[in-house]
């Protein structure tokens, strides 16, 4: 055997003795402990600031009434007996619609007695002009003549006025809301028959303070949810602003118009309206929740890029309570916190949870590593981290 050969078989034999010295020892001696600390910063969800159009919108409240309300009165003279009754409370009629009948036995005698006294006043009228002509009368008796005759025409139409007043018509259009009239009962000047009110549309009073009184206008569209009757909002219009204020309320009253061409709506009902009392376009916008204060300042945080926190002071400009218009301290694309900024300080390290939207969800569903986790080399195979793929 030549040298070389020699000292390859030494070199040889030296490694694998190392090698198997080692895993000897290893096999023998105790167990090694992989120790992983998992360092997580606070965990926080956050927003992307972006601009949009904001409204300032307050909510006032109101009772819904019918638009125009009238009570039918018969105008008879002293009381007259009813013939007939031809609604019921809740029909629904039209202009000129006949309601009753007023028995007219009595109001026909005086129209024939009427018309018989115009007619001889007409007649000795007509008569003594020819003896005027002659000069067989005076003026004077002939102005008397005249005056005869116009006293029987006004009786005779009011005669004739009367007897169409016994036919009882509606005054508008609507809905009977009351009855007080009977056959064979009287009607008097002094008890309505009859009440129609209006509810085609309807109409709600509210009241707005002295602060956005002059932010609204006649004509402008409101949002109007009755709940007793539907969940969904409705379009109302605003008619009337009162420029006086009510000094119990201490609000100016206003007055709203609804459609209720449905009538699935009555007077009485509680709406809740939401007003535009402010309006700008294109502006930063965040949630309320979004804000904290320190030292009495408005403050954002904002994530940056290596995970830490900067504390932002911001100018708020308008609310509706639920967002704010942001003046200043922010620009769009920054990235909000918007839980989690209770206890935040500046420069502090965070952990996002809904950076990825569409995986918001399994984020959510992902348990937080305990931190100074142990796992050992004889730990079950399930509880071992998995393995990248090779």
């Amino acid at each position: 055997m030549n040298t070389t050969t020699r000292w390859k078989k030494i070199v040889s034999t030296v490694s694998i003795a190392g090698l198997l010295a080692g895993v000897l020892a290893g096999c023998g001696g105790q167990q090694a402990v992989v120790e992983e600390t998992v360092q997580l910063g606070t965990p926080v969800e956050i927003e992307v600031v972006q601009p949009q159009d904001f409204d300032k919108v307050v909510t006032l409240g109101g009772i819904t009434a019918a638009k125009s309300t009238v009570n039918v009165i018969a105008k008879v003279n002293g009381m007259e007996q009813i013939a007939a009754v031809n609604v019921k409370v809740g029909d629904k009629v039209s202009a000129g619609q006949v309601l009753a009948q007023i028995d007219s036995t009595t109001m026909q005698i005086t129209v024939s007695n009427a018309q018989m006294a115009y007619d001889d006043a007409l007649r000795n009228y007509e008569n003594n002009q020819a003896l005027f002509e002659l000069g067989a009368l005076s003026q004077q008796n002939m102005n008397q003549l005249e005056m005869a005759l116009k006293n029987a025409e006004n009786n005779l139409r009011s005669a004739k006025l009367g007897l169409g007043y016994l036919t009882v018509t509606a005054p508008i259009s609507g809905t009977v809301t009351m009855v007080n009239a009977e056959v064979g009962s009287y009607a008097t000047a002094s008890a309505p028959m009859f009440e129609i009110a209006n509810v085609d549309t309807l109409k709600i009073s509210a009241g707005i303070n002295e602060k956005n009184v002059s932010k609204i206008a006649i004509g402008q569209e409101v949002l109007v949810k009755i709940n007793s009757a539907s969940e969904e909002w409705m379009t109302g219009t605003i008619t009337e602003i009162s420029k006086v204020m009510n000094m119990n309320t201490k609000n100016y009253p206003i007055t709203i118009a609804l459609n209720n061409q449905d009538n699935e709506l009555v007077a009485g009902m509680y709406a809740e309206i939401k007003v535009v009392v402010d309006h700008v376009d294109d502006r930063l916008v965040i949630p309320v929740q979004a804000i904290v204060y320190k030292d009495a300042q408005p403050v954002v945080y904002t994530v940056q890029e290596d995970g830490t926190v900067k504390e932002c002071v911001v100018e708020l400009g308008l609310n509706d309570g639920d967002q704010y218009v942001i003046e200043s301290g922010l620009t769009a694309g920054d990235k909000m916190v918007v839980k989690g900024n209770s206890k935040l300080v500046n420069g502090e390290a965070v952990t996002v949870y809904n950076a990825e939207p569409e995986n918001s969800q399994a984020a959510e569903e992902t348990e937080v590593p305990e931190a100074n986790a142990e796992l050992t080399e004889d730990s079950p195979e399930e509880d071992a981290a998995p393995a990248e793929a090779e």
